[in-house]
């Protein structure tokens, strides 16, 4: 290890134990405050659970009492003997065990068809319900409510709801207000009445109390009649307490959340928590001491355990600063790549560039030579071959930025596999066969028709194809096969085999032949013009885009073989559409309009060389052509312009003053009927898709790509529908 790494490692390793060492002292500090901050968090975390569930009780039970108060009304009871009855099956009905009704001058009607009046019976406060509602602001009631009256039914303890009724009658008498009386166990239920349960022991107890101490819901789940008592008075009997009821009962009254010590036989934490402002009940929780202590065992263990983490943390940390090394070492390799690939490049581009720069010399030094006619045109073929690699380099790179980038798009659709093979057949037949190689096409189709990309398998056959044909010696041979395997589902796997007797390659460049940027020199290849070592690595992402696999075996002087599996669907029978589309083979001449005219196109195009270019080469195949510098001048003169004057608009994408999006909006939204169906293509240089989506949603209707194919340009009008039908009035 270089020195300056063991020192860096060890300057990490005293870091980090100075860190370790800190996070233990203020651990330890903060221990007691942690321990007890705990034990809060727990029992706010009960109180809030209680209170959660004791409220969605009492809506119930009041929603089911509004529900109540609801049907006698609809009832429209015509006596209160009818009314007591209603109430009796409502009560049968329902979760409550008892439900009154309170008239105004404080008589209860009861569902046992018995009327109490407590100035006949003197039945005191316990069933006098008056005094709830007395303030005409109370709307509602809860409370606990201990009837101890033999008469009343009722044996243990249990919780009245009461709402407001408002504008009730009965035989003339004004009901005030609806009661249901409910068990307290449906609260109870609801609570966490015992917790910090340690070996089936509970060490905290709840329960639930009213500002005045008294108990609505008692430390455990056995509170029968007669057996209530006050909080303040066990207060009072208790050794000891950090605070004075009096204290307590102040605190209670301004509804602080507050929390103490105090000994009754056991020293424990008591902890208060308000209810709500609706009603006023107090939770309690008392944790005892014992609990505290325990838990500075667990948390003496955490120590441990904090301790262990920290250690694997300055390991964790060790390791990242070990691989930061190793990532940049590999950041480092990259640049070399990068920069060995830009020396390529500038290699690659300069050859090409450099010949057209000779041969556009010795053209425009000869060009009024007539003994030399027979050669410029030769310089001249040469120069398109120059200019036709460059274009394949930068779409090398571009194909492969958008791979990549994962811009790529692979489409779905019939095609017939024999033509395909064909078309590649004939579109490298002649450059091979100059080259003196013999070229050979070898099929056993199962299904003629299949699902699939035709035009990027193509792309790969024909990379690889090509591929073969650079690297075969004269007298060699390039086989192109294909086969079938049937598949389970109406599948099948199509495989393709290119095999050559070419100079082959070494086993350490077929193991990184798929790498950007590789290529490999030997003393048998030739070193110019070799490409940008990308059309492999494009043909790997292409096939794994499309779900298959590509194999290469190859050995120096021994050739190489490619061979390339992709499954896809069977087409049954044969597809009207493509059968047209093979059938039909326009001939290559420029579409005109129906009374024979020229088609009239308006080029949008401020680069004066492209201008002057596209000018000439479109007017050589029988274009009218009316140029417009720029998206402003194009829009401009379409404006002024005959209805239907103007065919097609070819708008350059990138403009002064107006880009082609822009011009081509303005032309969309004129008043004028050809304004929406003039055709519009984007002429870019841009191949990426959120580019060509761009001029699309800008309503163009195509693009084409610079530098501009005319063929490809003819094609696209026909498929737009110029023929005979085109503007039958011209």
């Amino acid at each position: 290890m270089p020195k300056r790494s063991k020192l860096f490692y060890t300057r990490l390793v005293a870091l980090f134990a100075i860190l370790v060492f800190l996070l233990a002292v203020g651990y330890v500090l903060q221990l007691k405050k942690v321990i007890e901050k705990n034990i809060i968090n727990s029992v706010t975390e009960i109180a809030l659970h209680d209170k959660r569930a004791i409220k969605t009780c009492i809506e119930f039970f009041l929603e089911d009492l509004r529900g109540v108060a609801k049907r006698l009304v609809s009832y429209q009871c015509q006596s209160t003997e009818a009314m007591q009855i209603r109430l009796n099956l409502e009560s049968s009905s329902s979760e409550f065990t008892h439900i009154y009704m309170l008239a105004e001058d404080g008589k209860v009607y009861t569902d046992k068809l018995v009327v109490y009046d407590p100035a006949q019976y003197n039945l005191g406060a316990r069933i006098d319900l008056l005094p709830f509602f007395a303030d005409d602001n109370v709307r509602q009631v809860v409370t606990r409510f201990d009837d101890k009256a033999e008469f009343a039914g009722i044996s243990r303890e249990s919780i009245l709801y009461g709402i407001r009724m408002d504008d009730y009658e009965v035989s003339g008498i004004r009901m005030k207000a609806l009661f249901g009386i409910t068990d307290i166990h449906f609260i109870q239920d609801h609570m966490i009445i015992d917790s910090f349960i340690m070996n089936g022991t509970p060490h905290g107890y709840s329960s639930v109390i009213d500002l005045k101490g008294h108990y609505i819901i008692g430390r455990t789940r056995d509170v029968y009649q007669d057996n209530s008592s006050n909080f303040f008075d066990d207060l009072e009997a208790g050794r000891s307490s950090e605070l004075d009821p009096e204290t307590v009962a102040e605190n209670m009254r301004r509804s602080e959340t507050f929390s103490f010590y105090a000994d009754n036989g056991e020293n424990y934490l008591i902890y208060l928590v308000p209810f709500d402002d609706e009603i006023d009940w107090y939770f309690i929780t008392l944790i005892k001491r014992d609990v505290l202590i325990q838990q500075q065992t667990t948390f003496a263990l955490m120590s441990l355990v904090l301790l262990v983490v920290v250690v694997a943390i300055l390991m964790g940390l060790m390791l990242y600063g070990m691989s930061n090394h190793n990532k940049l070492f590999k950041a480092r390799e990259a640049v070399k790549v990068r920069s060995e690939f830009l020396s390529s490049m500038s290699h690659e581009i300069r050859t090409p560039l450099n010949g057209l720069i000779g041969l556009n010399h010795l053209i425009s030094t000869h060009i009024e030579e007539q003994s030399r006619i027979q050669q410029i045109k030769d310089w001249l073929d040469k120069s398109k071959k120059l200019a036709n690699y460059l274009l394949s380099l930068l779409n090398d790179i571009l194909d492969m930025s958008k791979l990549q980038a994962g811009k790529i798009d692979i489409i779905t659709a019939p095609f017939y596999v024999e033509s395909m093979i064909d078309d590649i057949y004939f579109m490298q037949k002649d450059n091979i066969e100059k080259k003196g190689i013999e070229f050979n096409i070898e099929k056993k189709i199962l299904a003629p028709c299949i699902k699939g990309d035709e035009i990027r398998t193509k792309q790969v056959l024909v990379n690889i194809v090509g591929n073969a044909a650079k690297f075969t010696r004269q007298g060699g041979y390039i086989t192109l096969s294909v086969s079938q395997r049937k598949e389970a589902d109406g599948r099948v796997t199509t495989i393709y085999r290119c095999k050559d007797s070419g100079i082959g390659m070494s086993p350490a460049f077929v193991e990184k032949i798929f790498d950007p940027f590789s290529q490999e020199r030997t003393g048998d290849s030739d070193n110019t013009l070799k490409g940008t070592g990308l059309g492999m690595p494009i043909t790997k992402q292409l096939v794994d885009a499309m779900g298959g696999t590509v194999h290469v075996e190859s050995a120096l002087g021994q050739g190489s073989t490619f061979t390339i599996s992709i499954p896809s669907v069977v087409v049954e029978g044969n597809p009207a559409a493509l059968h047209s589309a093979e059938a039909a083979s326009p001939a290559e001449q420029t579409p005109r309009r129906h009374d024979g005219a020229p088609i009239k196109i308006l080029l949008a195009e401020d680069a004066e060389f492209n201008a002057e270019f596209l000018l000439e080469l479109l007017t050589d195949e029988g274009f009218e052509v009316v140029h417009a510098e720029n998206g402003q001048v194009a829009l401009d003169t379409f404006k002024e312009s005959a209805t239907d004057e103007f065919d097609i608009i070819l708008m350059d994408m990138q403009m002064p003053v107006m880009d082609g999006c822009q011009a081509t909006e303005a032309i969309r939204k004129l008043d004028r009927p050809d304004a929406a169906t003039v055709l519009i293509f984007a002429c870019t240089a841009n191949t990426f898709k959120a580019d060509m989506d761009k001029a699309l949603q800008s309503g163009m209707n195509d693009f084409l790509i610079k530098p501009i194919d005319i063929k490809a340009l003819l094609k696209k009008l026909r498929q737009k529908g110029f023929s005979e039908t085109m503007h039958p009035g011209r």
